[in-house]
């Protein structure tokens, strides 16, 4: 819990580093492109993860962040939401119908350890 306050008081941007640390320790190479609709792209084995990190400082996540990150990532293998706070039954149905992992609490924790 400790760890997931401290992301949500980091701007976007640090907890975007912070998160492509995390991905770089599991083996994937992480790129930062500028704007649009998710905040690092990552690849390994040949495969694409677009990732967004949204909805950080304890806010519900709805499905529009959701929409924009699977309109932008129709050619990516994985979608990836990063959600801080709650995130609406409409947001997870949403996610659940169109291939979006939602990556929080436990699983985003342990993304964000410096170690």
């Amino acid at each position: 819990a400790a760890m997931l306050e401290r992301l949500a008081a980091l701007p976007r941007d640090e907890v975007a580093s912070v998160l492509e640390a995390g991905w770089r320790r599991e083996g994937y190479e992480v790129s930062r492109p500028r704007g649009g609709a998710f905040d690092l792209e990552l690849r390994r084995n040949g495969r694409t993860t677009l990732v967004a990190c949204r909805r950080l400082k304890g806010k519900s996540s709805r499905p529009e962040p959701l929409r924009e990150l699977h309109a932008a990532g129709k050619d990516a293998d994985e979608l990836i939401y990063v959600a801080g706070g709650e995130v609406t039954a409409l947001a997870r149905t949403f996610a659940a119908e169109n291939r979006v992992k939602i990556v929080e609490g436990v699983e985003l924790a342990r993304l964000a350890r410096t170690k």
